[in-house]
């Protein structure tokens, strides 16, 4: 069939259809209902299985939604569940640690990576922030319904607001418990291993039993949460030296802690070079009576052949402003040396004490309560 100028082929007939621009449209997942009216056989089964394979695929989802949102929420009341527990102390269930996170996705015994001196060698600009910080002094058992001595072991885990990951204090295996002989005797603290940022919290979770020869299992001395708040800091001293009672199970311990504002990082570093050493080493802050046993040697062993002398505490946080870091040394004499805090770099001094000469470092570093 032909006419001027209006010659057309079979083929090139399209079949009409009330879809507006079809072909983009099921390209696009454009959702419709409406059926074509006029469409061949072939087109309308493949828009049929399209349409199948859209359903079966929201269809997929949803269940694979729903069973990773049943996974998470077994996951995390199986830990939340597993950090509830009777304190006979305190009369009901407790957490016995923290328990602030979402524990699908939070691993509750992860240990923290972020280290000390992390911005030592930094330039800083005067509008980097300080943080505040806490330094914990002691933690002493007052009293034992075991009596005294007592064969303690466990751990002693903070967290603070950089990562809300663990940081040892404390943590000692039963072949290698301590002896608590008398009231008020302390435990040897290990950590922190880096300052501690004091923003809304630090957690500090205890969890210590006892060693006793003939008696198994063995008895727990003393579960569960302290937390140090941050919210509440007195912003007319620097430092504030405080304390915390914990009963549970079968003790009573405090826990003494010095809150630190606008504080920079101190890590140490102590080595003799000539003579000998026997005795106890201490860090505190200018102007507080209360320090930091860094090293005692008869808890620590001798001086290392290089002449590195071991510090079972080597990090706390000194207010940046107006107060200095004392270090004070026992070796059958005395001797006090004192370093200013700088926000970044170190220093490093040399001095006697009896029959020593020691090198001592002081590596200074800001904080941030980022990770």
């Amino acid at each position: 069939m032909s006419s001027a100028g209006n010659e057309f082929e079979v083929e090139d007939f399209v079949p009409f259809c009330h879809w507006p621009s079809v072909q983009e449209e099921l390209e696009d997942g454009y959702e419709m209902d409406l059926e074509p009216i006029l469409c061949d056989e072939e087109w309308s089964r493949a828009c049929k299985v399209k349409e199948m394979e859209r359903v079966q695929r929201k269809k997929d989802d949803k269940e694979r939604e729903e069973k990773e949102k049943e996974r998470r929420a077994k996951a995390h009341k199986n830990v939340r569940d597993s950090i509830i527990e009777y304190d006979p102390k305190a009369g009901c269930e407790v957490f016995t640690r923290f328990f602030l996170r979402d524990f699908s996705v939070f691993d509750i015994n992860e240990k923290s990576a972020i280290p000390a001196m992390r911005y030592t060698d930094s330039k800083y600009r005067d509008e980097f922030g300080l943080e505040d910080s806490a330094n914990i002094l002691s933690v002493s058992v007052v009293s034992s319904d075991e009596g005294f001595p007592v064969n303690v072991y466990g751990s002693i885990i903070a967290r603070d607001s950089i990562d809300y990951k663990c940081i040892d204090l404390f943590h000692r295996h039963r072949d290698d418990s301590q002896s608590i002989n008398l009231e008020g005797g302390t435990l040897v603290l290990t950590g922190p291993g880096r300052g501690l940022v004091l923003v809304d919290f630090i957690y500090l979770e205890i969890d210590l039993k006892i060693k006793k020869d003939g008696v198994y299992p063995d008895k727990q001395f003393s579960k569960g949460l302290i937390t140090i708040d941050g919210r509440v800091l007195s912003r007319e001293k620097d430092v504030v030296v405080t304390s915390e009672t914990f009963d549970s199970f079968l003790s009573t311990l405090v826990v003494r802690f010095a809150t630190v504002l606008k504080a920079v990082e101190a890590t140490f570093e102590i080595n003799l070079i000539e003579g000998s050493f026997n005795g106890k080493i201490t860090a505190g802050i200018l102007g507080i009576d209360e320090a930091i046993v860094i090293h005692d040697s008869e808890a620590d062993g001798g001086v290392q052949r290089d002449g590195i002398i071991k510090l079972h505490r080597r990090v706390m946080t000194i207010c940046q402003s107006n107060r200095g870091v004392k270090l004070h040394f026992e070796n059958k004499s005395y001797a006090t040396t004192y370093f200013n805090p700088r926000r970044t770099g170190s220093d490093e001094k040399e001095f006697r004490c009896g029959c020593g000469r020691f090198f001592v470092k002081v590596v200074w570093s800001l904080m941030d309560s980022r990770p």
